[in-house]
């Protein structure tokens, strides 16, 4: 099999992933949205300490772990071997994939105990960075090739 083909097919697998965890999250929402699941019928309050914690822990997780993915992925050792780069990049790829994914759902499930507008606006804004993470052959290809040397800085203002 060809390298083309493999990544395509390493891509496929983590686009099975991406798909599934968004469509189980997106369908969960819209059961808990509308009352269509039978648990949490009644809203329970959240303490209002819990909803600022989680507030801030999602603030700080979401811009972190991009963050730590792109760092990961640029820090890299290359060229790697095909079977390396596809090893790496999908382990940095499942980490960020998941734990956006447990932000996401935490925040699904307190949305359908409390009915806080919060927890679903932020759900939202979930997905749409979900939009933001999906895998791409670029980035597999980036680990396969050396990386470009930076030049001296007087070299440059010349």
């Amino acid at each position: 099999m060809s390298q083309r083909v493999k990544m395509e097919t390493a891509i496929r697998h983590l686009y099975r992933h991406y798909f599934v965890s968004i469509s189980l999250l997106g369908l969960l929402l819209l059961l808990l949205l509308f009352h269509l699941l039978p648990f949490w019928q009644d809203s329970q309050p959240v303490s209002i300490t819990l909803e600022r914690y989680l507030i801030m822990l999602t603030l700080i997780a979401i811009p972190s772990t991009l963050k730590w993915f792109a760092t990961r992925l640029k820090k890299s050792p290359r060229p790697l071997m095909w079977e390396d780069a596809s090893r790496r990049y999908r382990q940095l790829y499942f980490i960020r994939l998941y734990i956006l994914t447990a932000v996401t759902l935490t925040h699904i499930l307190l949305f359908g105990i409390s009915r806080n507008l919060n927890f679903f606006w932020f759900s939202l804004v979930l997905f749409i960075i979900f939009l933001f993470c999906r895998p791409s052959i670029p980035e597999i290809e980036s680990l396969l090739v050396e990386p470009e040397k930076e030049e001296d800085e007087g070299k440059k203002t010349e």
